[in-house]
């Protein structure tokens, strides 16, 4: 079963989009990493999924349920935490 699956996720600030139509998928005891180009929207992605921006569009699901996490701290109750390596 998949423990994270973003599907369709769709962001906007200002107007401007910035993820159309993102799908991203992990599964339980998975670790990956997001590689881009400055703005191509990897740290929007991830904040989407933790709670810290609100989706514009798309659905995330934990374990196949659907959730809407309107904080990080929510996101963390139900396990999501994430790190940044630089």
């Amino acid at each position: 079963m998949d423990a994270i699956k973003v599907t369709a996720i769709k962001k906007g600030f200002d107007g401007t989009p910035v993820l159309k139509g993102v799908d991203f998928t992990l599964k339980q005891g998975e670790v990956h990493a997001l590689v881009g180009q400055n703005g191509a929207g990897k740290s929007t992605l991830v904040k989407l999924i933790n709670g810290f921006h609100q989706r514009d569009g798309g659905e995330v699901c934990l374990f196949g349920e659907p959730v809407t996490f309107t904080s990080p701290k929510q996101a963390q109750e139900k396990g999501i935490a994430w790190c940044i390596k630089i």
